[in-house]
């Protein structure tokens, strides 16, 4: 539907996108918009940080669109041709409600009892973090802060204003995490403590995003949206191999709600699967080698691809047809039978053990309609469609208006993660399951004034999947409760390559949102110089970096350091690479670090250059006595073995 719709009389309204996700950062008062398209344009070198290196926060900005009577949208309705009043309520749960130990709906979880956070805490209505429902109107209202209290401790959890057109700006919070009384993050020997810091918040939520609609004086009904406030994207142009976008898209066509193409476009539906592999090139060292520039599967080398997206003839020897064929069955299906980790895509999935168990669950697999896309294309049956599909949108305003709303929805879990949850980025298992929803992307909100069913001190797998468990209507801050806490736990911990007997870089956790291993900036620098020998040059581009070299000690103080430092973390952003010199992309992706991160762990280029084969800072050389290579995850194998675990079971 890209044209106008003949009916152009509204009756009713909705707010897209219709889950929203906005992310913190520690920058005092900047931050920019999420992506509006499922395919933005890079953006230029700083983007990202404020003046004085501080990391932006991400908005997500809420729009409303008129619908006609047979369910298409006419126009976006603004402050020029409608009253809007905007109610947003969000909360903070996730230390009044249960333990993250493992995703609750798998079998390997179903000897799991979770206990209550804080379980000693009698006053469970002090644990959470409520803004209470607050309303906002007009053209370009000024911002209104979101806030509740943790224990009495005042905690802001996200602020909103509206800009010139009316339209409601959602930003997330400063990504502060703190105990009000010095408890510990973590406590060594206890499994269960991770990500599950008693007496300690963050200021991640979620909630509903409503809106009072009147035309001409007259209501109409409205459909609410979802915001959810996640950490930051550190890889902003990085993409899952299975986003949270494929997830839902692929649930509600599993459902029977929505309808996949019935001959995949290569452009549009084949195409991202493969490269995805070779963007993750910049944020892993495994994938690097496999998929990278020049490696044995580069789905960005214009000669391959060509051969991926040529048409089969109409009759007679198809010279393509095995390398389709070959490519296909390099990947994991959606059911394996075995937790066999050679296929692709390379990423733990929510039953991982170390090493690696029987489990089905062991790694992450493609969506079964991603998974469809691939098995027609592998037959021939794909649109090739290649270099002469329109390009993609690179903004909103270029996307006809009745594509809009579908685009905001898409384009806001675009960049979000499906694998693996543990308990995952933005948000985690319970979004695979259908009755989180009324329709496509709307979460099934409890009426307000309606409190949850009491579960009691624990919480089984029969209770959490029952129908009259949480799945079902959802309240403020009950889809980030199931998340870690504090989130910078998390994030310092989700990592790659744990069994290093097995390899050091791969499989991995999050390397989309959050690195594993990435191209610094000092090494940047030699890559580009022409002075520089050749040789060098392309030793320099191979190196990959630990991207949590900032982050030292034992696990505990790893993560009180990210606590601190997150938003000096390495940020991997798009710059110029070298054109003309075979050995290297004309585009590549660089991390850089912020002020509180020291030279020598930011991978400065002040520093020295290092003979060939010299050691380049301590816990590489402990790396090398470990016989772990530089850049993995782990200073050595001992750590490696101690790092704590999102998955903890015991198998049969």
């Amino acid at each position: 539907m890209s044209g106008k719709p003949a009916d152009t009389d509204i009756v009713r309204a909705a707010i897209h996108p219709a889950i929203g996700v906005a992310r913190v950062g520690n920058s005092a008062s900047a931050w920019y918009l999420a992506p509006q398209v499922p395919d933005p344009p890079s953006q230029p070198l700083g983007y990202y940080r404020d003046a004085y290196g501080a990391l932006k926060r991400e908005g997500v900005q809420f729009r409303v669109y008129g619908y006609n009577a047979a369910g298409e949208a006419v126009r976006e309705l603004t402050c020029g041709d409608a009253d809007i009043q905007w109610h947003v309520h969000v909360a903070n749960r996730k230390a009044q409600w249960y333990q993250w130990q493992i995703a609750m709906d798998i079998p390997e979880a179903a000897k799991t009892v979770l206990p209550l956070r804080n379980a000693k805490v009698t006053d469970r209505s002090t644990l959470a973090i409520d803004a209470g429902l607050k309303t906002i109107a007009g053209r370009d209202a000024p911002p209104v802060d979101l806030a509740g209290a943790f224990t009495g401790v005042p905690v802001k959890i996200g602020e909103m204003s509206t800009d010139a057109d009316g339209r409601l700006v959602f930003l997330a919070a400063h990504g502060v995490s703190a105990s009000p009384t010095g408890a510990p993050i973590f406590i060594e020997g206890d499994d269960n403590s991770f990500i599950n810091a008693d007496d300690w918040y963050d200021d991640t939520c979620d909630g509903p995003v409503g809106a009072t609609v009147s035309i001409g004086g007259r209501e109409i009904p409205c459909e609410a949206a979802w915001v959810v406030t996640a950490p930051p994207n550190y890889a902003p142009q990085v993409k899952a191999e299975r986003t949270l976008y494929d997830l839902v898209y692929d649930l509600y066509v599993q459902a029977g709600w929505l309808t996949a193409p019935a001959v995949p476009s290569f452009t549009y539906d084949v195409y991202p699967i493969l490269q995805r592999l070779s963007g993750l090139q910049w944020v892993n060292a495994g994938f690097s080698t496999a998929f990278g520039h020049n490696g044995r599967y580069d789905f960005e080398d214009p000669a391959f691809v060509a051969r991926l997206a040529a048409a089969p003839p109409p009759t007679g020897y198809d010279p393509n047809a095995e390398l389709r064929r070959q490519v296909f069955n390099a990947f994991r299906p959606p059911d394996p039978t075995d937790g066999n980790q050679l296929p692709w895509p390379w990423l733990y999935g929510d039953a991982m053990t170390i090493p690696a168990g029987p489990s089905p669950r062991q790694n992450a697999s493609v969506s079964q309609t991603q998974y469809d896309v691939l098995s027609q294309w592998a037959n021939g049956t794909f649109d090739a469609d290649f270099g002469s599909a329109p390009p993609p949108p690179s903004c909103i305003d270029d996307v006809p208006p009745a594509r809009q709303p579908a685009t905001l929805d898409r384009a806001a879990l675009e960049f979000c993660l499906a694998d693996a949850f543990h308990p995952g980025c933005e948000t985690t298992w319970p979004m695979r399951h259908l009755s989180m929803y009324v329709a496509p992307f709307r979460i099934r909100a409890r009426p307000p004034g309606v409190p949850e069913r009491d579960y009691g001190p624990t919480l089984d797998q029969r209770q959490a999947l029952a129908i009259t468990g949480p799945l079902h209507a959802q309240g403020p801050g009950d889809i980030s409760r199931w998340m870690g806490l504090p989130w910078q736990a998390d994030t310092a911990y989700c990592r790659a390559g744990y069994d290093t007997a097995y390899d050091p870089f791969a499989p991995t956790f999050w390397p989309a949102r959050v690195p594993n291993h990435v191209l610094t900036a000092s090494d940047y620098a030699i890559v580009i110089d022409p002075s520089q020998p050749l040789e060098r040059r392309i030793d320099a581009f191979g190196n990959r970096t630990d991207w949590t070299k900032p982050l030292h000690g034992t696990t505990a103080q790893q993560m009180e350091q990210m606590v601190r430092i997150f938003g000096s973390m390495g940020l991997v952003e798009v710059r110029p690479g070298v054109v003309g010199e075979p050995a290297f992309p004309a585009v590549m992706m660089v991390a850089s670090y912020g002020p509180d991160v020291p030279p020598a762990d930011a991978g400065s280029v002040a520093e020295p250059p290092l003979a060939k084969g010299a050691v380049a800072a301590t816990d590489d050389a402990k790396r090398s006595a470990h016989g772990l290579p530089r850049g993995t995850n782990f200073e050595s194998t001992d750590e490696a073995r101690r790092a704590p675990l999102p998955v903890r079971y015991k198998r049969d």
